[in-house]
């Protein structure tokens, strides 16, 4: 008789080792119920595996009385979570006849819940079979909910640092990237035509008398205006290979991978057109105010040896020829002074 429960003596050899034998069966009583783990055997039935001993430590835990038990499979203590992931691998290596260890959601009598570390092995009689399993439980639940707070803040602090990556590459007035953006994506998009072999193409756009905006309709005009335009690019440029930004003031780049001297032409002069046919609607003015755009094209298909910097400076160039030219136009960089009329 352990704690009130009679466990058959001839699976008792199994749990002991050479120097367990040493030990009466008084003394190996005591030893578990002095545990401060709660312990308890069960039987193997079928699928069924019935608890035939559990320790005081057991009763604490989970408030149940040892004659409550007797007899009842431990998934009792699952309550309504039976589909817990520990579960299946408790199952698993029950029916393999091995040792495991889960963590499980479990209640009390008083069906408060709490987090059970459950360690299952197989007892092996001295005939070689294995009729008992043998559970050492312990209470975990300061651990996990710690585990889960960290676990939570941790999620929250990705979120932030997310957030504020996201911020710092991202223009705030107009939503689009900032310059930040030009060191880091755009230089990607260049190293990777310089490896592949593609052509690259920037557009450098400028905002057409943007002074003159801020001057006649006040400053928050002027920030309308460039928060339409650079709405107006995002439109157009989708592609994972164009990158769009806003480099300050009223100035843009939108870099594009895989663009020849043609294409980018195209899209340049898509670029005025789409503009000058969204004139931007500001809040106390009756009517939209129209816009106008000048665009510098520079297209290159960069050598291991090309800089990245050299083909911003001739788009920049090239930008400030279109305005020379009479704004409200798309301008090739490099010697052919091509002013796109489509």
């Amino acid at each position: 008789m352990v704690g009130g429960c009679h466990v058959p003596k001839a699976n008792w050899p199994a749990v002991r080792s050479a120097p367990v034998d040493m030990l009466d069966e008084n003394t190996l009583r005591d030893i578990i119920h002095s545990a401060q783990d709660g312990i308890v055997v069960t039987e193997t039935q079928g699928t069924d595996n019935p608890i035939i001993f559990a320790n005081p430590a057991f009763e604490a835990l989970t408030g149940y009385a040892e004659h409550e038990i007797i007899g009842q499979d431990c998934r009792f203590l699952q309550g309504p979570d039976a589909d817990q992931p520990g579960v299946a691998e408790l199952s698993a290596a029950i029916r393999q006849r091995r040792s495991t260890q889960v963590i499980l959601k479990n209640y009390r009598k008083d069906g408060s819940p709490f987090w059970n570390e459950l360690s299952v092995s197989p007892v092996t009689s001295s005939a070689g079979e294995q009729t008992l399993f043998v559970g050492i439980q312990k209470d975990v639940t300061e651990r996990v909910e710690l585990a889960n707070r960290l676990g939570s803040a941790n999620t929250r602090l990705k979120q932030i640092n997310d957030r504020l990556e996201k911020e710092n590459k991202v223009d705030a007035l107009t939503g689009i990237y900032n310059r930040k953006v030009l060191d880091e994506e755009v230089s990607m998009l260049w190293r990777t035509a310089q490896r592949v072999g593609g052509n690259f193409a920037l557009l450098y756009i400028d905002l057409d008398d943007f002074k003159r905006i801020n001057d006649k309709y006040g400053h928050d005009a002027g920030d309308h205006c460039l928060a339409h335009v650079a709405n107006l690019l995002s439109m157009q440029f989708r592609r994972e290979s164009d990158v769009v930004l806003r480099l300050g003031g009223e100035e843009f780049l939108i870099a594009s991978f895989g663009a020849d001297v043609y294409k980018a032409m195209r899209l340049a002069q898509q670029v005025v057109d789409r503009v000058a046919a969204h004139p931007c609607q500001v809040s106390g003015l009756r009517t939209p105010l129209p816009l106008q755009v000048s665009v510098g094209v520079a297209v290159m298909r960069p050598q291991p040896d090309s800089e990245l910097q050299d083909l911003i400076n001739e788009a920049d160039e090239a930008m400030f020829r279109a305005k020379s030219a009479g704004k409200n136009r798309a301008c090739l960089a490099g010697s052919v002074k091509l002013v796109w009329t489509d």
